[in-house]
């Protein structure tokens, strides 16, 4: 019946007759045979052995047939379960049927009717086992994959954030004055849009605004970017759009695009007086809102040719003053709160890094 494979049966019932002509019945198709009188012994020779089919009696003392069928459901294991009853009853049927019972054979029986019950027994176990041992290598073989694949994904984006923050720092570093200003403004924006509520998933795209805010200064000309004095009308007018050409750089790269609406208008006001588009109040992206703060403290803090650096003193006034007309007064109220260390601390730990 099985050429390669014979299946492992235990066979439980009280009647030892019983138990002596299933043996018999049963040793020339299988690799191994026991019997015994008990559910109790059967649960111990089943934690001890290694079987695949059980065939058992509906009808014993203590525990039955279908009791003991109800505990191997429970416990999920690996075998097919035959029952074997000669009163049969509708509800046992259905108890059965229920516990998902292997087969069902009615005394008396001949042999091919128990060699036909332990066949399709044998094989749809067999067919379990298969189909789960493929499952457990696709999944294996999924897992393997995907990590394969999340390590080739993070290696890339660690790989395009060294090439950005490289391009960044040779950006500032054209502004000789300006040098990690960037950095900063990215620090300082990401903080203050935590503390804002600003939605998680959109963080790492705002940072990324905030470290490429300048990138469209590429197409101003170092005549009019590092000019000493006063741009004059003609110059301001080139000057301006660095923000859109900095958007459209970035619109060109798909992981970039998130940010480049950010880019576009990180020079707008509050008030609509700002460029490029004169956007106001809550029109204005929320990211840009945001970063404003972020380029005032940062410009205000640090020396230039002109001036030296000023305290957070002048920043707080400084936003007190423009709060409704550069600034997002909701805004504000949070920034004003933030202590002067933590802006101090976050300065030094991107200065440390960049």
């Amino acid at each position: 019946m099985f050429p390669n494979l014979r299946p492992k049966i235990l066979i439980v019932d009280d009647e030892p007759a019983m138990c002596g002509l299933l043996r018999q019945m049963l040793e020339p198709l299988a690799a191994k045979v026991k019997a015994v009188n008990s559910a109790t012994t059967a649960l111990e020779e089943i934690e001890r052995g290694d079987y695949d089919i059980i065939v058992c009696d509906v009808c014993m003392p203590g525990v039955s047939g279908l009791e003991l069928l109800s505990f191997a459901r429970q416990a999920d294991w690996d075998l097919g379960f035959i029952l074997v009853t000669g009163h049969l009853r509708v509800e046992q049927v259905i108890e059965a049927l229920r516990l998902q019972a292997s087969d069902f054979v009615a005394k008396p029986f001949t042999v091919q009717e128990l060699t036909d019950a332990i066949s399709r027994t044998y094989q749809r176990l067999l067919a379990k086992r298969e189909a789960r041992a493929h499952r457990g290598l696709l999944e294996t073989s999924i897992q393997r994959r995907t990590r394969d694949l999340e390590r080739a994904l993070q290696e890339l984006q660690t790989n395009y954030q060294t090439t950005l923050e490289a391009l960044v720092a040779a950006l500032d570093a054209r502004e000789h004055e300006t040098c990690a200003h960037s950095f900063r403004v990215r620090a300082y924006t990401a903080y203050l849009a935590r503390l804002l509520g600003y939605p998680l998933g959109l963080v790492s795209p705002l940072g990324q605004s905030a470290l490429l805010h300048d990138i469209g200064k590429v197409a101003v000309t170092d005549a009019i970017l590092l000019k000493r004095g006063k741009l004059t009308p003609e110059e301001w007018v080139e000057m301006k759009k660095h923000a859109v050409a900095g958007a459209e750089i970035l619109e060109r790269v798909p992981f970039l695009r998130p940010a480049a609406a950010i880019v576009r208008h990180h020079h707008e006001r509050f008030d609509g007086s700002g460029y490029p588009a004169g956007l106001a109040g809550d029109t204005i992206p929320l990211g840009a809102r945001i970063f404003a703060f972020a380029d005032t403290l940062d410009a205000i803090t640090s020396d230039r040719p002109y001036r030296k650096a000023a305290g957070f003193e002048k920043v707080c006034e400084e936003v007190e003053r423009l709060k409704g007309a550069q600034f997002d007064p909701r805004v504000a109220e949070t920034f004003l709160r933030v202590p002067e260390t933590v802006w101090k601390e976050l300065r030094a730990e991107t200065e440390r890094g960049s």
